[in-house]
This record gives C-alpha cells, structure tokens and sequence, in this order.
C-alpha cells in the first residue's frame, strides 16, 4: 500500500451534502481538509493548549473565539504549525492542488480550525441537580 492510500484510509468519512454542486474549492475542503482536521482534533487542541501554557483563557464562548482567532492570525509560529499539521497529512495528488490555491486554503484551514477549537475548548457549564 502507498503513502497516499494509507493517508486516505486514516480519515474519517464526514457526511456532507452531496445533492449540492459545491465549486472546486468547497468540495476540497469538504472532502480532503475537513477530514484532515477532524482525525487531527486530539493533536490540534493538545498543541495549543501547551503552546499557549499559562496563558489566561477567555471563559465566555465569544471572548475565547476572538482570542483563538487573533492567535491564529497574529502568531506566525502558531499558525503556521497548525497549517504543516494539516498539510502533513495531503497526499502527493492533493498537494499540487493545495499550491494552486495555498491562499484561499490557508484561510479556510484556519477558519475551520478556529470554530473546531472554540468547540473543543469552550468550559461547559456546571450540571445543576
């Protein structure tokens, strides 16, 4: 078995709408990024939790969305590890689409990184009895 079959088995299926025509761009990410980032979860949220350390985390949903996004944005080092982690996992078929459209994948990476993480990281409110 090759390197990129191997890579393919490793992602999960997510269900998506298939009766929608989605353009070139969407249906990349919907069938190669998004998998990507959802068999990636555990590593994204481990590595930025020991990136930021003792860093104070916002508590409401919003506050953290902003400070996840502008850390994403603004630190070079933290974006750019997420975007090889992600990148790591394209097959040598997908890459060459990937560089064909770096600049528009990179944002959509990140934007869907940002929503996973606020999703994951966002303190659960207390059980009441």
């Amino acid at each position: 078995m090759n390197r990129s079959h191997s890579l393919c088995d490793l992602r999960p299926e997510i269900n998506t709408d298939a009766t929608r025509s989605p353009l070139p761009l969407e249906q990349f990410q919907n069938e190669v990024l998004r998998p990507i980032l959802k068999f990636q979860n555990d590593v994204f949220v481990a590595y930025i939790q020991a990136y930021l350390g003792d860093v104070v985390w916002p508590t409401r949903t919003a506050a953290l969305e902003e400070f996840i996004k502008k850390r994403l944005q603004k630190d070079l080092a933290l974006r750019n590890t997420c975007l090889g982690i992600t990148v790591g996992l394209l097959t040598n078929e997908e890459l060459p689409y990937y560089f064909q459209h770096k600049t528009e994948l990179k944002k959509r990476i990140i934007q869907m990184l940002c929503q996973r993480l606020v999703d994951q990281l966002t303190p659960t409110p207390p059980c009441r009895e």
